[in-house]
């Protein structure tokens, strides 16, 4: 479980770099990347094997009875995953404004602190 949160910070701070070198596009994947492994180390922590997916809100079914967050940026985060890695979906990797990067950013940061927090993580 440790793990998991030590990479979710890491995917944090990538998130933030690439926030601070306008590439919004990789903020908004590693911004997802953060959030997953977060909620991946929460499903460990209450004793759940978290599924190997992408699919934040099937992750985030998994512990929402023990922590709460904002579902709705969470379904908006969601595809950023996919659509990155795999441009041929919407035909080319859309692009990200840099005010839903940093909303991105934000949201993941929230979700890392919640889970530390509800974990015991210092």
């Amino acid at each position: 479980m440790r793990w998991w949160i030590e990479v979710a910070q890491k995917n944090l701070n990538r998130a933030k770099l690439s926030l601070s070198n306008n590439d919004f596009e990789a903020t908004a994947f590693w911004a997802h990347q953060a959030v997953e492994f977060a909620l991946k180390a929460k499903s460990l922590f209450i004793g759940e094997i978290p599924p190997k997916t992408h699919n934040l809100k099937r992750l985030y079914d998994i512990v929402k009875d023990v922590i709460k967050i904002d579902e709705q940026l969470l379904s908006e985060l969601t595809p950023y995953y996919s659509v990155s890695r795999y441009p041929d979906i919407f035909m080319g990797v859309p692009s990200v404004h840099k005010k839903t990067a940093e909303k991105f950013v934000k949201f993941a940061e929230e979700v890392l602190n919640v889970v530390k927090e509800k974990i015991g993580y210092h």
